[in-house]
């Protein structure tokens, strides 16, 4: 075999037929160039990683246009197990299906009107009959006829619904509409994990000396650990399952084996690994500093965030020019002082930059006074003057030197107090929230202990004194109610830096701020709050039967329901790594045309709910909490007392339980526990 040195791809000629563009294996080449040739099918099999896929996605590309056909499945007369499948020209397959469509709608309202007018002619012909022919008995007759005509019209309507309709719409199964190349699919496996790398298929990823959140199990918290040390362990472990070849080594782990902070739906969230891969590199490495004095060594293909312009590019490490802005930010810093400087307007923002670059200036010539200082920034001698006197500094630096005195900036992971943080910030997303004008941050509850430990949390977090710049009112017009709000617009302008909504929350797009996540408790506490304030409990059936809805609702506009399906979703993941899962995701209409009512319905069996009490927290709501124990408690007597009646009445264990829709583990809850607390 021939081997060929080149610098780069640029050195490499490119043939025009495509038939000469293979390159590889001499073998592999002729065996390619003959299949094409004959028209031939190739399966391409082999561990992840060897580049299938690439493949694949090259051919994809290389596919004319005028090709694409959509691929459309219609029903089978003779089989409804074996559909007819055929294939049209890209973009008429929507067009196809939606004529099917209002076919089969226009048929079934012409037959329904005539049956409706026959329906009519019934009803009415008894009493024509009577003043036509002077008859009772024809009028009964006629009277008893059009009555059964009711009955099958009836009947008709209801079995209507059940059958099958005459005009079978066709599905689209390849639907290529405005789509400009042919459609591919990689399916080698979930991307989500790919941040420690979930698929064999990352031969440029290098890890010399850093750091990663994970965590072994989703009810443990996030630990930063070295990946060099995590993933020794994990080949250590599985040492007798490495996949090898040359110096690449891999491994697949196990189900909830490793969890690690990756991107999911455009959020950072928990995201499972599926497996690891190492590799040694000889070659040259490049050595990147970042402003914050942070290194990194990657290999040259390595691709790297870098700002371009107000915009994020991923620009090979090789191609990075001195001085270009690597994205970065210090993973122990949550928000910073430039974090508070961005919840001002612009004119306040311009204000701050140039008084730092006055500082900058007075640091370099120390010796210049306000006026000379005011001509090199171009500045008038008024600014320039109190600044020299150390008076009137910008609102926001003044804002960012209160929160710094309390040891809340910059904000770092460790702070004692982030708990806390994390606990009244998910309020402001359920009862809670931001005034529009930013006068006050509040708290909404029926509980006057509720606003109150709102208030307290405040008060520590902050270390004001008691009643601080804030107060407590009471209202409501179908009775009682209670509102906390504090003021003081250092408070507010901290909270809003940290992802607070701020005004009408139905009108807002909602965002979790992903710091949440970095720490079990964090998270614990954020969605505690939420729900303390925006959970509809249950309580046991009229029948006795089950638990009514156990649900979350939020409303929010039309143009915001992908927003809110979103949010929702992710309270979903939340639930179910706490062992609490879901059942549907819906919207339905209020009494107010321009919001929608978004509700995540989970699920009331009975393991369900014991999982939830157990392992969700609920905040600032001590009522709905005890509701909830209360119903549980109710209805694990009645299954209780369910399961001895079917036992004396000779149903078989296993049967019993199926009846009761219970598993083995709440079975002994129910017959052997204490009541849940």
């Amino acid at each position: 075999m021939v081997t060929l040195k080149f610098n780069s791809t640029a050195d490499m000629k490119v043939p025009g037929k495509i038939i000469d563009q293979v390159i590889g294996q001499d073998e592999a080449v002729e065996v390619i160039k003959k299949a094409a040739q004959q028209r031939r099918h190739v399966l391409l099999i082999g561990e992840p990683g060897t580049g299938k896929s690439m493949l694949g996605l090259a051919l994809a590309e290389l596919l004319p246009m005028e090709k694409l056909v959509d691929i459309i499945a219609f029903p089978n007369p003779n089989d409804e197990n074996m559909p007819l499948i055929r294939t049209v020209p890209a973009g008429q397959g929507r067009d196809l299906v939606a004529r099917a469509k209002l076919q089969s709608m226009t048929m079934f309202k012409n037959q329904n009107i005539i049956i409706f007018i026959l329906v009519l002619l019934a009803m009415f012909a008894p009493w024509w009959v009577r003043s036509y022919y002077k008859s009772d008995i024809m009028f009964a007759a006629f009277f008893l006829g059009g009555m059964v005509f009711l009955a099958a019209f009836v009947i008709f309507l209801n079995l209507g619904k059940r059958v099958e309709t005459r005009v079978k719409i066709p599905r689209i199964i390849v639907d290529n509409y405005k789509r400009k190349q042919a459609s591919f699919n990689d399916a080698t496996g979930a991307h989500a994990g790919a941040l420690l790398g979930d698929v064999l298929h990352d031969p440029f990823q290098c890890f010399i000396d850093s750091n990663i959140y994970v965590k072994k199990d989703m009810s443990q918290a996030f630990t930063l650990q070295s990946i060099q040390k995590t993933l020794d362990g994990l080949f250590l472990k599985h040492q007798d399952k490495i996949m090898k070849d040359n110096v690449y080594e891999a491994i697949f782990l196990g189900k909830n084996e490793l969890f690690v902070l990756g991107e999911l739906n455009g959020s950072i969230a928990p995201v499972g690994v599926l497996s690891c891969n190492r590799q040694d590199y000889n070659g040259k490495m490049i050595k990147l500093t970042t402003s914050a004095n942070k290194e990194i060594i990657v290999t040259p293909e390595h691709k790297i965030a870098v700002n371009k312009n107000g915009k994020i590019a991923f620009v090979e490490a090789k191609d990075i020019k001195e001085k270009a802005e690597i994205v970065s930010k210090a993973e122990d810093i949550l928000i910073d002082e430039q974090d508070i400087i961005n919840t001002y307007d612009e004119r306040q923002q311009e204000q701050c930059k140039l008084h730092y670059q006055y500082l900058d200036i007075k640091t370099q010539n120390p010796n210049w006074g306000y006026k000379r200082t005011a001509k090199a920034m171009n500045q008038p001698i008024g600014k320039t003057r109190w600044w020299h006197s150390n008076k009137h500094i910008p609102v926001p630096i003044q804002t960012a030197n209160w929160l710094r005195k309390r040891g809340l900036l910059p904000l770092k992971i460790d702070n004692p107090k982030l708990p806390l943080i994390a606990k009244v910030l998910g309020a402001t997303f359920g009862d809670g929230g931001v005034f529009d004008n930013l006068n006050g941050i509040f708290l909404s509850s029926s509980e006057k202990e509720a606003v109150e430990e709102f208030g307290s949390d405040i008060e520590n977090i902050f270390e004001l004194k008691l009643n601080e710049n804030s107060r407590i009112m009471e209202g409501g017009i179908y009775g009682h109610s209670w509102c906390y709000q504090n003021t003081n617009r250092n408070i507010i302008r901290f909270f809003l830096a940290l992802g607070a909504p701020q005004g009408n929350k139905t009108k807002l797009a909602l965002e979790i701020p992903n710091w949440i996540y970095l720490l079990g408790n964090l998270s614990d506490e954020f969605f505690g709050s939420f729900f303390g304030g925006e959970l509809g409990t249950p309580k046991v059936h009229k029948q006795k039967n089950r638990l009514q809805t156990l649900d979350l609702a939020i409303t929010g506009t039309k143009e915001l329901e992908d927003n809110r399906l979103n949010f929702l979703n992710k309270i979903k993941r939340y639930l179910e790594d706490k062992e609490v899962y879901s059942t549907a995701l819906v919207k339905r209409t209020t009494k107010n045309e321009k919001l929608l009512l978004y509700r995540l319905l989970i699920s009331v069996k009975f393991d369900n709910v014991v999982n939830f009490i157990k392992n969700v927290k609920i905040n600032y709501c001590k009522y709905k909490k005890e509701k909830l124990v209360n119903a549980i408690n109710e209805f694990r007597a009645l299954k209780k007392n369910k399961y001895y009646e079917l036992i004396s009445r000779g149903y078989g264990a296993e049967n019993v339980m199926k009846l009761l829709q219970l598993t083995p583990k709440s079975l002994y809850v129910v017959l052997n526990g204490e009541e849940i607390a």
